[in-house]
């Protein structure tokens, strides 16, 4: 078959082919198969490019979302949700990380680090939100290894003394307070052990 016809729309390039097929391409795709009026192509070529735009409207959509971090799971389920099959999510999920766009350990430290110092949180709601974004285990013990014990018992203290503590005294339950510090994610002995020093 032989393109007909290329006309400009917008951001794409409309390809129409003598069997009354129409591609509509972006520039990237336009020029990375060299295209041009009266070029013969067959059905192999076709597909090839087909496969090549969904490729790029992925990798597209991705880096649009990757301004907010995002996992490889996330983005993974971002563009199974637009429909694109397995092949191109693959595809589209290897240049990201090809080029640094996508790396699951540097957003986990990140996240770990966020989470720590302007949420609040402790290590074990850490480690929870993580497995929900898909990082695996390894990777999550990897990030919160600098979340030490001493961070966390230091981090319990800071809570206690702003939310708890009035004139040398806790102004609620010892029972109330240590749910509040288990529901931030923090570890029982730890929490224990700093609130050892007030009378249980």
């Amino acid at each position: 078959m032989k393109i007909l016809k290329i006309k400009k729309d917008g951001s794409r390039y409309l390809i129409c082919l003598s069997n009354d097929e129409t591609l509509a391409l972006k520039e990237a795709v336009f020029v990375r198969h060299n295209l041009y009026k009266g070029k013969e192509v067959d059905e192999k070529d076709v597909a090839a490019i087909r496969f090549d735009s969904a490729r790029q409207e992925g990798i597209d959509l991705a880096l649009k979302k990757l301004r907010n971090r995002k996992t490889e799971q996330e983005i993974r389920t971002l563009l199974l949700s637009e429909e694109l099959c397995g092949e191109v999510i693959d595809e589209v999920v290897n240049y990201l990380v090809d080029y640094d766009f996508l790396d699951d350990e540097a957003y986990a430290l990140l996240y770990c680090r966020d989470k720590r110092n302007i949420n609040g949180y402790g290590p074990m709601k850490i480690a929870y939100a993580l497995r929900r974004k898909g990082i695996d285990d390894d990777t999550i013990d990897r990030v919160l290894e600098e979340y030490t014990t001493d961070l966390e018992k230091d981090m319990i203290q800071s809570v206690v003394e702003k939310k708890y503590l009035r004139g040398g005294e806790l102004n609620k339950s010892w029972e109330k307070i240590v749910r509040f510090l288990l529901s931030r994610g923090f570890h029982y002995d730890a929490i224990k052990e700093v609130l050892s020093q007030w009378k249980n």
